[in-house]
């Protein structure tokens, strides 16, 4: 709890956005995982929501910057502060960018209004629960896809000096050499 901080054991809370890297078990393996599923041309909702994701290595960076901060000056002392790499995209073009790094890209585009993809995901996930089966659409990626979700992060660079040392762009081709790297040893074996 934030209000636990005190003078003598100063704490803050640092919240990340999704935070995706090499040795990622959930963002590159996902979005990856829609090219083998031909999920790749779907557009949840309008496809103009923006969110934000961090590299891991900012994340890093982060807390050391929030540990010298409590270890000084404390000025983060019972605040809760948002991390992320400052460059908030839609979900779609994400996903573009991690597509084109395994050399595809769909040739067409199909929106799907945000309605009927919840209704789609519900009825899936309804068919799901009674055959045991696990569908390719779900309530929880349905809302993945939809929501606007990014952060301000003026209270990090006022308070902890924090800049994202490694830019969304350069952070997805490391995260997709690592992934493509792993794919390609599970191959060889």
């Amino acid at each position: 709890m934030l209000s636990a901080s005190t003078p003598t054991f100063a704490t803050c809370a640092l919240r990340s956005a999704p935070i995706f890297g090499p040795n990622d078990p959930a963002c590159i393996p996902t979005l990856h995982s829609c090219i083998a599923a031909a999920q790749m041309p779907f557009i949840l909702g309008t496809g103009t929501n923006l969110q934000d994701y961090v590299y891991v290595d900012n994340v890093a960076h982060a807390h050391v910057l929030a540990v010298d901060n409590l270890l000084q000056s404390q000025t983060a002392a019972g605040e809760a502060i948002f991390i992320s790499n400052g460059e908030p995209v839609t979900v779609r073009q994400l996903c573009l960018a991690a597509w084109k790094h395994f050399g595809h890209v769909p040739a067409f585009e199909v929106t799907v209004p945000e309605r009927l993809a919840w209704g789609l995901a519900w009825g899936l996930e309804w068919v799901g629960w009674v055959t045991g089966t696990e569908g390719l659409l779900s309530c929880g990626l349905v809302s993945d896809g939809c929501r606007v979700r990014y952060v301000n992060l003026d209270k990090a660079r006022r308070i902890l000096g924090y800049r994202a040392r490694v830019g969304l762009e350069e952070g997805l081709r490391r995260s997709c050499e690592w992934y493509r790297g792993l794919l390609e040893n599970r191959a060889r074996r």
